[in-house]
């Protein structure tokens, strides 16, 4: 009883702000079925606790890309020496899977500070903790359904307003034993038109706490060409 106790109290401080953790990197391998296709993208992600993403993609092709919560956007081609700048939402890292533990936001993966309001809660018999949250905000997905295990989320749905599933996402693969508790595999369902699905498998690898890879501080070169339209990746 005194071990339960004790193992659900660490997972629920894991899931609050480490101040000690400024900065965690890993490898991801990202594979993706649409069609009968698979597409694999490779990549070793590096994400401090101001936000501040460096991205840096092996494969199809090498490039490396810098993101931030406003959603400021640079993408480099070393081969190139070129850089492409642009700013919008879909590139603030504020939903980044890493940034989100990172910053103790896992327990509810950061849908308070995008308007979401905890509607219902309840407990299973299996302990699993089923949390509903709204919004009426123009354009979002109206309800997503969180499901959390010892206070970590292991699936997500996301409904459109007919209460249909569009969406679901499964987290699992945690290392209790790590210094940073995160999901080491994610799988993510994506319903289309026709019946259609596509699903995204995101294998995380390689996980570091506070390393001082210096790609943490990439900088653009001062002598990158600005370009402006993005170049083939």
């Amino acid at each position: 009883m005194l071990r339960t106790f004790v193992i659900t109290v660490l997972l629920f401080l894991a899931s609050l702000p480490v101040l000690s953790q400024n900065r965690v990197s890993a490898d991801a391998e990202v594979k993706k079925l649409l069609n009968g296709k698979v597409t694999t993208v490779t990549k070793r992600e590096f994400c401090k606790s101001d936000g501040r993403m460096v991205t840096v993609f092996t494969s199809p092709d090498n490039y490396i890309m810098t993101t931030n919560l406003d959603g400021e956007m640079v993408t480099y081609s070393p081969a190139r020496n070129e850089a492409f700048k642009d700013r919008g939402d879909e590139y603030s890292t504020i939903e980044n899977l890493i940034f989100l533990f990172l910053s103790g936001r896992s327990a509810d993966l950061g849908l308070t500070s995008l308007g979401y309001a905890l509607a219902t809660s309840s407990t299973d018999g299996d302990g699993y903790l089923k949390r509903t949250y709204t919004t009426r905000n123009k354009g979002a997905v109206p309800r997503i359904d969180i499901v959390l295990k010892d206070f970590l989320p292991v699936y997500v749905a996301y409904m459109d307003h007919a209460g249909a599933v569009v969406s679901k996402t499964y987290l699992s693969g945690y290392d209790l034993n790590s210094r940073f508790v995160f999901p080491a595999r994610v799988t993510a369902i994506d319903y289309l038109q026709d019946r259609d699905s596509s699903v995204t498998r995101t294998l995380y690898s390689n996980i570091k706490v506070n390393s001082d890879e210096p790609e943490f501080s990439f900088e653009l070169p001062s002598d990158a060409v600005r370009v402006n339209n993005p170049f083939k990746h």
